[in-house]
């Protein structure tokens, strides 16, 4: 599958290959997800961060930090913290001051779509990242929506662009089961209705 690209995302395109060219040196399993994957899948919206979720459990991440260090700052003692506490980290690009969030690939849905992602080729780039689909993009835009409270019109706008864009082509059974263990099967009920 092969995915179009806004004018100015070369640059974080750069960011995100250097991130997933290492992870796949090492076989840690990842996918990216968040606004740069709901504009791959979904209406275009600029972004000048990516998220990443990888399955880091088994990584050595001294090893990948120090190969990760050439291009980003990445603090492994902060990283280390933060997977503890089950949380993400941040690599920040030396060349662009660009930002890729990287988060633990924790729960059973975050392992299902880490199964799923889909390889997609973007602008000039070389090999497939790895993004997640639309339907696993909308589960985690609708959990994201509830955790914020359901005040993000951004959010909002994504879940819309995503559903209204892929009506349609969307495994609406597969996206009712994990609603109701992500506590969202009411918000995916009004935005398929």
């Amino acid at each position: 599958m092969s995915a179009p690209l806004g004018a100015g995302d070369a640059e974080l395109l750069a960011a995100v290959e250097a991130v997933t060219a290492t992870l796949g040196q090492f076989g840690v399993p990842y996918f990216i997800t968040g606004s740069f994957a709901s504009s791959v899948q979904g209406v275009y919206r600029a972004t000048n961060d990516v998220d990443i979720v990888a399955d880091l459990a088994h990584a050595d991440l001294e090893v990948l930090f120090e190969r990760l260090s050439a291009e980003f700052v990445a603090d492994l003692d902060q990283a280390r913290s933060a997977l503890a506490s089950r949380v993400g980290f941040n690599l920040i690009h030396k060349r662009t001051y660009l930002k890729v969030d990287v988060f633990p690939c924790l729960t059973a849905f975050e392992y299902e779509a880490t199964r799923r992602a889909e390889p997609i080729s973007l602008g000039q780039a070389g090999s497939p990242l790895r993004v997640a689909t639309r339907e696993d993009i909308l589960l985690a835009k609708l959990r994201w929506y509830r955790q914020g409270g359901e005040q993000s019109e951004v959010q909002r706008r994504d879940i819309q662009g995503l559903v209204a864009l892929n009506r349609g082509e969307m495994d609406v059974e597969y996206m009712r089961r994990w609603a109701s263990t992500l506590g969202v099967d009411d918000l995916l009920s009004h935005y398929l209705a």
